[in-house]
């Protein structure tokens, strides 16, 4: 499967709007993504974070 180029800093920036306000759906679809890409994601780096942590 081909690697996603910067899925970590688009994951970062829709989580920035959300946090600005910003509903889920209208801050995917900025970057052309859906929400279930947008959480699968998320779901990624948080469990990627834990692991790495516990190293």
């Amino acid at each position: 499967m081909a690697a996603i180029a910067d899925k970590d800093k688009k994951c970062r920036s829709i989580e920035r709007m959300i946090a600005e306000g910003r509903g889920v759906t209208e801050s995917c679809r900025v970057f052309g993504l859906s929400e279930k890409t947008f959480y699968r994601w998320r779901s990624e780096r948080s469990t990627a974070q834990v692991t790495a942590g516990r190293k």
